[in-house]
């Protein structure tokens, strides 16, 4: 399973917006029959990293660091599935779980007789599950389990593969109880700063599915985004004016220490919504809001896109969004997304003042521990070129912290994010 070389990842950086040609996206991918086909790569085996904003490097090394976090993540999936399926293959005996090796393939029961910790599959807070085991009870699954780490104690505890891998294909004889999506993959020359980096993610997203699923027990704060953005962003403010674009801003109810913020760039009507997201220290609100905005209109940039265009005209049949794409395609033709989060257009309070800076911020780790009440986990395998550059690709596993979900909820339309 070869990967397209180094030389297919030098992201490609342009300037979309005629009218503004300081604003930049950036993209970039890598192909191989290793990644799974998707619904953004048109169906085709391809992993994409993207990114925006108004400095050519900065753009190109975020777009190529979201492609190697990816990537680094997917091919340490296929190393760990390859060793279990060698030792099958090798007809050797089935290892004790307790015994040392950097797999096993075993149900939840088996490593606990063994005396080995391991993340419950049957605990509904462990992770997004995957229908595949058939109604099987989580804990009898015969799966694939790989080592991860307790964050705050550094305690060995054994994580279900499907959790810790994106696109993970389960051994012969084995199931999945979890599919993990992209957030809490992060990629850094540092594991420490991977794992910071994966926590906002988690916690950006728990936050904004608590508040999207239910806004009246978590209620946004709306405000204009424009009058939040840091003095440094008026190229993104410039652009805003010249599409005639609003930014609908939506403070989300977060933890101490943290800020998390939803962005909606429309058309004065509220017509053609997309949406970004961001979560970072209470300290640094503007620059959140900034990356929301940035993440809104590059998600607004791809609603024309070929791809898009040809899953538009399936979604418009079927009705029935499932892929990211779908979502934001759904959001973006045909919902009015603010007026489930925070009812009838109104006029938007001021945006909130950030937090004074202190010395030495919370630790989004801890922030993270301390909003689910639940240890986080972190699996640091990477594999392939991302390896070879010396990334360290963290995967945090956060049980009480859950994703948007992926499949229809009752009473909930549809959520906007991509």
């Amino acid at each position: 399973m070869s990967v397209s070389t180094s030389r297919a990842w030098a992201p490609e950086v342009f300037a979309p917006w005629p009218h503004t040609p300081g604003a930049l996206l950036a993209r970039v991918a890598a192909r191989s029959t290793a990644f799974d086909a998707t619904g953004a790569g048109g169906g085709t085996s391809v992993l994409i990293g993207s990114a925006a904003g108004v400095d050519t490097t900065d753009v190109g090394r975020r777009a190529r660091g979201e492609l190697m976090e990816r990537m680094g993540n997917v091919l340490a999936g296929r190393t760990a599935e390859a060793e279990a399926g060698a030792r099958a293959g090798a007809g050797r005996p089935r290892p004790p779980a307790s015994s040392v090796g950097p797999v096993r393939t075993c149900d939840w029961f088996t490593l606990r007789r063994d005396g080995v910790p391991a993340v419950d599959p049957g605990d509904p807070a462990t992770g997004p599950v995957d229908a595949a085991h058939r109604g099987t009870p989580a804990r009898e699954v015969r799966q694939l389990w790989c080592p991860g780490r307790v964050t705050e104690s550094g305690e060995d505890v054994w994580v279900p593969a499907g959790a810790a891998f994106l696109q993970h294909r389960p051994p012969p004889g084995c199931a999945a109880t979890h599919r993990a999506g992209s957030t809490g993959v992060a990629a850094h020359g540092a594991p420490d700063a991977a794992a910071e980096h994966a926590a906002w993610e988690i916690l950006e997203r728990d936050l904004v599915r608590r508040s999207w699923c239910d806004p009246v027990r978590h209620p946004p704060v709306p405000f204009d985004a424009r009058g939040a953005l840091p003095s440094g962003a008026g190229e993104l403010r410039d652009l805003l004016d010249r599409e005639s674009l609003r930014a609908t801003a939506l403070a989300l109810p977060s933890p101490s220490g943290a800020e998390a913020v939803a962005v909606s760039v429309h058309g004065p009507d509220r017509a053609h919504q997309t949406f970004g997201a961001g979560c970072g220290p209470a300290h640094d609100f503007p620059r959140t809001v900034a990356r929301a905005c940035w993440e809104a209109l590059m998600v607004r940039w791809s609603m024309s896109a070929p791809v898009a265009v040809r899953a538009w005209d399936r979604l418009s049949r079927t009705g029935t969004p499932r892929t990211g794409l779908d979502h934001a395609l759904w959001t973006f033709h045909a919902q009015d997304a603010l007026k489930h989060w925070i009812g009838p257009a109104t006029s938007l309070r001021d945006p909130p003042r950030p937090a004074p800076c202190t010395i030495r911020d919370a630790s989004p780790l801890a922030v993270l521990a301390a909003h689910t009440g639940r240890e986080v986990i972190a699996v640091d395998r990477c594999a392939g070129p991302p390896a070879d550059e010396g990334l360290a690709v963290v995967r945090l596993i956060a049980p009480g912290a859950s994703p948007l979900p992926a499949r229809p909820v009752p009473g909930v339309p549809p959520h906007p994010f991509g």
